[in-house]
This record gives C-alpha cells, structure tokens and sequence, in this order.
C-alpha cells in the first residue's frame, strides 16, 4: 500500500467521521496523532477536510455552543473552557458566545437554581446550603455575579 493511498484512506475514515457530528481541527489531530499518523499527514487530511467543508471551525462553534446551552445547560464559563479545550480561537469563541441571549441565560440559571434548592429542601437554611448551591452554580459555567444576584434575591 503506497503512502498516497493509506492516506486517502484516512481522508475517507475522517470524512465519515465528520459527516455526522460537527468536528474541531483539534479533534481531527488528536485521533490521526493516536493513530500514528505523522504531522505532515495530519496536516494534509485537515487541510483536505477544511477545503472540502467537512470541518469548519465557525460552525463547530456554533453547534458546541448551541449544544451545550440548550441540552446541557452550561453556562457562558464552562462553555468557553469547553472551546479552549479545543483550540478554538478567542475570536470565535466570543462571537459564538454572543449568540446566548441574556434572558435565556436568567432563565436557565434560575431553573438549576429551583433545581438544587429542591434537592436541598430537607438542608436547613443558612450559609452552608448557601455554599452547596453557589458551587453548584458555578459548576455549572456560570457567572459569580449573576449566581449571587440570584441568591439575594431568594
């Protein structure tokens, strides 16, 4: 098997692997770098795959934002470590993050709120439940500031 064809072997496997769930360069590079591929090959299957629109790292951004709000429930914090982790740049994980929109934020950290104060129902009120829901709060991505804005209000 000569190089050219075990590379577009590869080219074939990481169009599939694609083809069904937006993919970061990143993710691309690190499951060719498991596989032995070398840096040259792995460049040239991403770069393949960017021109052919398998991977677009706007849309990757996108969807992982997206994703993550509305079926995980993250926050702006966690989502961005989540993006860092995969080499996205700030610049687009900014304008990714600007697509949240604040009152579904509200509403989403409101909702986790009720949620942990009703596991702690049987907790007596004071600083200690205070600290379980903050931190659970913050676990989740999101912000101290709107977290103990939250907290006072209740």
């Amino acid at each position: 098997m000569s190089i050219t064809s075990d590379l577009q072997r590869w080219i074939m496997e990481m169009e599939r692997f694609c083809a069904y769930q937006e993919r970061s360069p990143n993710e691309i590079h690190l499951k060719l770098s498991r596989k032995g591929l070398l840096e040259g090959q792995i460049e040239a299957v991403i770069k393949h795959l960017t021109s052919h629109n398998f991977i677009n790292e706007q849309r990757f951004v996108e969807a992982y934002v997206q994703g993550k709000f509305k079926i995980k429930g993250w926050g702006k914090n966690k989502i961005k470590a989540g993006l860092k982790t995969h080499r996205i740049p700030e610049h687009l994980i900014q304008a990714g993050l600007s697509q949240l929109e604040t009152n579904d934020q509200d509403k989403r950290l409101a909702d986790w709120f009720a949620k942990k104060k009703h596991t702690l129902r049987d907790e007596p009120e004071g600083p200690k439940k205070t600290a379980k829901i903050v931190r659970f709060l913050l676990s989740k991505g999101y912000e101290m500031s709107a977290i103990l804005e939250l907290v006072r209000l209740s």
